[in-house]
Parts: C-alpha cells; structure tokens; sequence
C-alpha cells in the first residue's frame, strides 16, 4: 500500500496536510484484490469517518517505466499486464522518483512537483476527463503518484499528447532529465464502490455525464 495527501505545496515544497488521501495497492492476484476491496473499512478503518470515498479494482492492461514501490534498489516494472481487455473507460496511474544519494538536489523534486500541479490546473479545463488527483507518500522515498480517469483512451491521447502544457513536460523530461524515473500504467476498472464529489466517476464516465471534476 501506498498513501498520501493530495494537497498544496508549501513554502518548503512539500505536500500540506489535506482532507483528501489517495491510495494504491498491489496485489499478488485478483482473488486478493476482490478479498480486499470487500473488505476495505478493515483495511482502511478511517473510511467509518470519512465524508465520502471511492474505491476501485483496476487491471492492468499497459505498463511501461520504473518505479520504486516494490524494490528500492532497483526501480523496475510494478505490474504483469492483461492481454484481456474489458473495454470501457481508462484509468491512468503516472509516477515519478529522485534518487536519494549523493548529490541528491531537492529543489529539482520541488520544481517537478510545481509543475504537476501546473499541469492538473490545465487538466481543469479539458473534456473527458472524470477525475485527477496527485499523492506524494508519507514513506519518504517512494515515488509520487497521479491517478486520473478517462472516458476511453481516444479522449486521453487526444489531451494528454496534443500540443499542450503536458505535452510540453513530456519534452522537458526527455531532454532535461527532470525526473530520474517515470511510470506510466493504463487499466480498466472492474468494479468501482463509492462517490467522489457525489458520484462514481467511472459510472459517469460511462454514460459521458459531465466534464471534469477534481
């Protein structure tokens, strides 16, 4: 499990409290992840208290890049992929990670992390998107986290690729080294439990209901 708030960043360039968590898990097999999903309130007790939650199975179905939540020595791949694919509307999980070493320079980890934020502003503005939210762990070291949910794959290349401030990050990446790792991951949702701003954004995505909503 991975956790972390969703909130603004301070003067020193970390993340500030927030009300809002995000969080991932990996499992070793579907009948884990279904056993851990129905049981989420014992995994995640503060859910009893919790204003509104919603929670997700994802399948992997394109996984690409390194990052370091499974082997801090050895950033690698964090997922087998599915050559299934159920259809239906996308859910991206993007990470990025520093080394901590010598020569380790935090205002390059600031700098990346104001210019995400920068890009899910610009996110605010696009069509089908249904949902964005960025985490840093509280475990330091471990790689940041975006999650964002599509209406299909056509809608996010179309955004996400086309000339544009991300497009533009994407470039900087490649040619400044901004960051010392990436991960990009696609995955369907197989099942989807709660609201976020009172809906399933997955259902809504479904139906092509609305337009972005953090």
């Amino acid at each position: 499990w991975k956790f972390g708030p969703d909130g603004p960043i301070g003067p020193d360039g970390a993340r500030l409290p927030s009300d809002v968590w995000c969080g991932v898990a990996l499992f070793r097999d579907e009948a884990s992840a279904r056993s851990a999903l129905a049981a989420r309130v014992r995994f995640l007790p503060r859910l009893a208290t919790a204003v509104e939650s919603w929670h997700a199975l994802l399948l992997a179905l394109a996984h690409r890049g390194e990052c370091n939540h499974l082997d801090r020595v050895q950033p690698g791949t964090i997922f087998d992929t599915s050559s299934h694919d159920p259809g239906g509307p996308l859910v991206v999980m993007t990470t990025a990670g520093f080394d901590i070493g010598p020569g380790f320079d935090m205002q390059r980890v600031i700098a990346f992390r104001r210019d995400v934020d920068r890009v899910k502003a610009w996110m605010q503005s696009v069509t089908g998107m249904y949902g964005v939210h960025s985490f840093t762990p509280i475990t330091r070291g471990d790689d940041g986290v975006t999650m964002s949910v599509w209406a299909d794959d056509a809608s996010m290349a179309s955004v996400m690729y086309r000339p544009g401030v991300h497009r533009t990050q994407i470039d900087r990446y490649k040619s400044e080294h901004t960051a010392d790792r990436t991960s990009f991951t696609r995955c369907r949702a197989l099942e989807a439990y709660g609201t976020w701003n009172g809906s399933d954004p997955i259902e809504r995505a479904r139906r092509g209901v609305g337009g972005m909503r953090t």
